[in-house]
């Protein structure tokens, strides 16, 4: 049965400060639960676009996608839908940031192309990228790199323990970049050290300070599928709504993915999430004006929230 559209509405200003949605689009297991069952694959982006105004790109972790594929998301995507995409795995993960200033300039390229659909873009260390080893590596190419984004907006997520600190953030805030806040099992909470950098960072960059929040649960331990909610996490919903609903009191426009791991079932995930948020902060009505054809429903807007 597919999940309907939240049909809430909410008196509120045209900015949308929240930019919330799943890790991907593309998995089989939503055909039924989140997608229609007729719709094609090809139409599947247009109808994400009328749930939710933001969605982390991973397959960019492997590849740079083609012009034309970035073309397509940009024409299937309304005003103020935004996408995050992953810096590729050859840059972090392969060549450990040595020799790749090449490839970090295709990537800064391709977020440009993006225009104003860009969130913020995001670089991804795996745990065995320590300060102690790749520390120095680290601070020249953040350096040279601070110096290529021309009002582009980056973040980096680590997860060596000796990187998760109020200093690493603040080095990321001085050079305009913002730190990665994890909510994964069995990794430190980054949220404090983000925070303390916060004023830096609203001060380094010309579109101040951002959150820019994963929500990926506990990813080793494999779920059977992604169709239904398999371990719900009231209580870490709980703290992060708390969270994100003072952020935006604040005005600190507010990044967030969370991944099927967390659940079980993102897109619930996601509602479930909004649904506490609102009930702190009121949530602007998020009404696209694209819907697949075979889609149009007259009872009423679609809504984000």
């Amino acid at each position: 049965m597919t999940i309907p559209p939240d049909q809430t509405t909410h008196a509120f200003d045209t900015l949308y400060n929240l930019h919330i949605g799943t890790s991907s689009w593309t998995f089989a297991d939503w055909r039924d639960v989140f997608y229609p069952p007729t719709l094609a694959v090809k139409d599947q982006l247009s109808w994400y676009t009328t749930q939710f105004n933001s969605v982390e790109v991973n397959t960019s972790f492997y590849a740079l996608p083609a012009p034309s594929t970035v073309l397509q998301w940009v024409e299937n995507a309304p005003a103020e839908f935004t996408y995050a995409l992953k810096a590729p795995r050859l840059i972090t993960h392969e060549k450990k940031l040595v020799d790749c200033r090449t490839e970090t300039l295709a990537y800064l390229d391709v977020l440009r192309s993006l225009g104003p659909l860009a969130a913020p873009g995001f670089l991804q260390f795996p745990a065995q990228f320590t300060r102690a080893r790749y520390g120095r590596i680290l601070a020249d190419y953040l350096d040279w790199l601070a110096g290529e984004l021309n009002g582009l907006r980056l973040a980096v997520e680590v997860r060596a323990v000796d990187l998760i600190t109020e200093a690493f953030a603040r080095f990321l805030a001085e050079r305009a970049m913002s730190l990665v806040v994890i909510e994964r099992t069995g990794t430190p909470d980054h949220f404090d050290a983000w925070q303390a950098a916060k004023a830096v960072q609203q001060t380094a960059t010309s579109t101040g300070a951002f959150l820019f929040v994963r929500i990926i649960g506990n990813d080793r331990d494999p779920l059977p599928n992604d169709r239904e909610l398999q371990r719900p996490q009231e209580e870490i919903l709980d703290a992060w709504a708390q969270r994100i609903a003072f952020q935006l009191d604040q005005e600190t426009e507010t990044f967030v993915y969370i991944h099927n791991p967390f659940e079980g079932h993102s897109p619930a995930s996601v509602r479930r999430l909004l649904a506490r948020v609102d009930s702190l902060h009121p949530l602007p009505v998020w009404s696209p004006p694209l819907t697949p054809p075979d889609q149009q429903d007259d009872s009423g807007q679609l809504s984000l929230f």
